[in-house]
């Protein structure tokens, strides 16, 4: 199956992994899964970690993306259109990288694994995806 993670998952799942439920980790530890993240995630890390709203343990997002790159995340590439039609998502949230994940996952047949999917009750998502 394959999952996108949102920023907060990526983060959790190299930094604070007590913060991911056990649902989730045995999804991410699932060899028969295809994890990815969005590049958007990484400039969202470099903007929160340069404006000090984000630490990394002491490390750089360099280091991170570093260690990121020699795991099983795979990176999903993302198209204009993922990016233009982001407004068709509702709003529940300030932040706009909370939006960023939802509409490329559906748009390639992943499903999001986020802490507050802001598709969540709109959808009817569920933590699936197809094969």
């Amino acid at each position: 199956m394959k999952y996108l993670v949102d920023t907060h998952i990526l983060l959790w799942s190299f930094l604070e992994t007590n913060k991911l439920s056990k649902k989730i980790k045995s999804i991410l530890l699932n060899e028969n899964n295809e994890i990815y993240y969005s590049p958007i995630s990484l400039w969202e890390i470099s903007i929160k970690y340069g404006l000090k709203k984000l630490f990394l343990n002491g490390g750089t997002p360099d280091d991170f993306f570093e260690e990121l790159n020699d795991s099983y995340y795979q990176c999903k590439a993302m198209d204009t259109i993922d990016l233009i039609t982001n407004y068709k998502l509702p709003i529940r949230h300030k932040d706009p990288f909370d939006l960023t994940p939802p509409l490329p996952a559906l748009q390639n047949k992943s499903f999001p694994i986020q802490p507050h999917c802001p598709l969540r009750g709109k959808l009817s998502l569920q933590l699936h995806s197809e094969r």
